[in-house]
């Protein structure tokens, strides 16, 4: 049975907040754009257009594992509005990314829904430093494009906690289980779209991308979610 190690949090080293439905980022390369990136969006489009639409659908192994894709390459994209020792991924997992597909090492990701298919939200919480390898850091971005909302939290260990060791992330007490639904890791069994409850509005979509902060909270206010 494998130990557990807490992700405590810190406060937040760097943060960013962008409402605005169009945000240009100049950090990709033509033939990255034009390649695996469009090869990306096209594959997803599939699978993302019902939910952007609202409608309810069943999302299943390989629709869960390419929602995932998507949104790590959008997470990564995002990153650029920060500077380089501010960034949770490396060059080689956005390397990785492009030409393996594979998704960083204990990442997590989540769809939610929210009511108000009006909002474009891209928001970013640094937790602790990355800078000191000894200590646990990570990092949630959280995107909303229309009635669609996705959150990516990435989280880095010591060496010496090994791969089958189970961390545990402090989160903000709420309805997470049922706003959400988890497609990564992705799950062999299908996940039914819409999740139960949506976000009302701003306030919700707030609620949702301040989950992982917890420092000025109290016992109370906190619970622990397996990461």
């Amino acid at each position: 049975m494998p130990c557990k190690a807490q992700l405590e949090r810190q406060g937040s080293v760097n943060t960013w907040h962008v409402y605005q439905p169009e945000l240009s980022i100049r950090c990709v390369c033509k033939s990255c754009n034009n390649g695996w990136m469009s090869d990306l969006e096209s594959q997803t489009k599939k699978y993302l257009q019902p939910l952007l639409m609202g409608e309810k659908c069943v999302l299943d192994f390989s629709s869960q594992t390419t929602i995932a894709l998507w949104s790590l390459k959008t997470a990564m994209v995002l990153e650029a509005l920060d500077q380089q020792q501010q960034r949770i991924y490396t060059q080689q997992e956005r390397e990785q990314l492009q030409k393996l597909s594979i998704i960083p090492w204990r990442t997590s990701v989540w769809l939610a829904t929210s009511i108000d298919r009006s909002l474009f939200l891209s928001a970013k919480n640094r937790h602790m430093s990355a800078e000191d390898t000894s200590k646990i850091s990570g990092a949630s971005i959280t995107m909303a494009f229309s009635h669609v909302v996705i959150q990516v939290f990435t989280i880095r260990v010591p060496p010496e906690v090994g791969p089958s060791t189970c961390v545990t992330a402090n989160v903000r007490c709420g309805p997470w289980e049922q706003a959400t639904i988890q497609i990564w890791p992705a799950k062999t069994t299908p996940v039914m779209w819409p999740p139960q409850l949506a976000l009302n509005s701003e306030a919700g979509l707030d609620a949702l991308a301040e989950r992982f902060s917890t420092t000025v909270l109290g016992e109370n206010e906190v619970e622990s979610l397996i990461v």
